[in-house]
């Protein structure tokens, strides 16, 4: 009896654990329902946080994201604000964009893009915006992270 409970726990386990993988691996729309249901989300360091305002220039869009202090316990003194630039087809060969990011209605940096080659210029006009971190291509645009301080 007692190693018929234990071939029968291995057997369970292993079942449960391949039942997992495809569920996850195979059914995407699956395992995005299942990930909503629990309430889990993808963190803000990873995603560059929710999208605060668009801009449409007509062949492309700019997208700001909220600027992201967010930490394990409260916040950091160093984050970064997110700013995405989409479709690939319709951006110009230089992008020149006056960034307002806490929303003060003054301009606190202009950010210059180049989707050729990736090369960014950033002039800060607010000393909280400290520099480029980050700019890379998107499936369909480019992203450019700007670190920031609190």
């Amino acid at each position: 009896m007692r190693k018929f409970k234990s071939i029968m726990g291995c057997t369970w386990a292993i079942l449960a654990f391949i039942i997992a993988l495809v569920t996850f691996l195979g059914n995407d729309s699956f395992s995005r329902e299942l990930a909503s249901a629990t309430g889990i989300t993808v963190s803000p360091w990873y995603s560059g946080g929710e999208v605060v305002k668009t801009i449409e220039h007509g062949a492309y869009k700019t997208s700001l994201h909220r600027p992201v202090f967010d930490s394990l316990i409260g916040q950091t003194k160093e984050g970064f604000v997110q700013i995405n630039w989409d479709p690939t087809a319709g951006l110009p060969p230089e992008i020149r964009e006056s960034i307002d990011y806490n929303g003060d209605g003054k301009e606190d940096f202009v950010i210059i893009l180049n989707p050729a080659t990736g090369e960014v210029k950033l002039t800060t006009g607010n000393p909280s915006a400290l520099s480029v971190d980050n700019a890379y291509r998107l499936r369909n645009g480019w992203a450019v992270r700007v670190r920031l301080k609190r």
